[in-house]
């Protein structure tokens, strides 16, 4: 199927992202993943450029005329993240990277530079306010880039599951060209974890004919994706089709589920990826549990 073997992830030394550790830790043994622990200096953003690609595609970085003050501030951070890596990532294969620039084009830059499999980041939704927004970082990445993004729970008074404790997947899917590649995943992290899986699909409105349909249709396409995977079907598999909107949907059934991740689609292949965003981003900021959106 799809084991994640490169995992990046971003670090500012905050509590929530302190709080993703175990999540990046685990997922590292579990899949024998190695993990890039990364951290963008940025205190200077009127004249810090970020890396950049050069016309033959190759990757560069812009020297920075730091003042001997910052160069050692720099030195220091870079201590900082190597003492935070042999802290919580023992008995992990690691690597560290400290790079220049504003965090989500450093974090694009190395992503694709690494080839990364996986990009673990928290959000921040802190206070009633900030719990209506994602953070500026972490919703750049998730628009930017294609790569398979775990996100923590955005409500400040949710608590996140163990990721040993994965139990119960639901895989939110659409009924299009991308419905394959997003069922392979949910079958390949439920077989790992021994989860049970929800299929769980979504129509704005239906009647009870329509539902059916697409219930076969969500079941023929998953059958379909494990066998072209070579995977195996996940034993506890059960497959639920809504009428309503997508986020309060998804929220309901993962606490019908009691589900410990959703597994969702970024939404390209839709005719309208601004409604597909707006979709996602409500997913996570009202999500009762981890989102892995690919």
């Amino acid at each position: 199927m799809m084991p994640f073997r490169r995992i990046l992830f971003p670090v500012d030394f905050s509590p929530a992202t302190t709080a993703m550790v175990p999540y990046v830790s685990e997922m590292a043994q579990r899949f024998g993943a190695t993990i890039t622990v990364l951290n963008a200096f940025n205190f200077v953003p009127g004249y810090i450029l970020a890396p950049r690609f050069d016309d033959m595609g190759d990757f560069q970085s812009v020297a920075i005329p730091y003042t001997p003050a910052l160069h050692e501030l720099r030195q220091q951070r870079e201590a900082h993240l190597q003492e935070f890596s042999r802290t919580h990532f023992k008995g992990v294969v690691q690597t560290t990277r400290i790079e220049d620039g504003e965090p989500a084009t450093v974090i694009e830059w190395v992503a694709q530079h690494e080839n990364t499999d996986l990009i673990v980041m928290p959000t921040r939704g802190l206070g009633r306010f900030r719990r209506l927004l994602l953070g500026s970082v972490t919703t750049k990445v998730l628009h930017d880039l294609a790569c398979p993004v775990l996100t923590s729970v955005h409500a400040s008074d949710s608590a996140l599951a163990r990721p040993s404790e994965y139990r119960s997947i639901i895989c939110a899917i659409d009924l299009n060209s991308e419905a394959e590649a997003l069922l392979k995943v949910a079958a390949f992290l439920a077989q790992s974890y021994g989860a049970k899986l929800c299929l769980l699909h979504i129509e704005p409105s239906s009647n009870k004919h329509d539902r059916q349909h697409s219930a076969q249709s969500v079941s023929d396409t998953y059958d379909q994706a494990v066998r072209s995977g070579g995977g195996e079907m996940v034993e506890d598999t059960s497959v639920r089709v809504l009428e309503g909107a997508t986020p309060e949907g998804i929220r309901r059934v993962a606490i019908e589920e009691a589900a410990d991740l959703i597994v969702v689609g970024r939404g390209r292949e839709r005719g309208n990826f601004s409604r597909a965003w707006s979709d996602l981003c409500a997913i996570i900021r009202e999500s009762p549990c981890p989102v892995l959106s690919v």
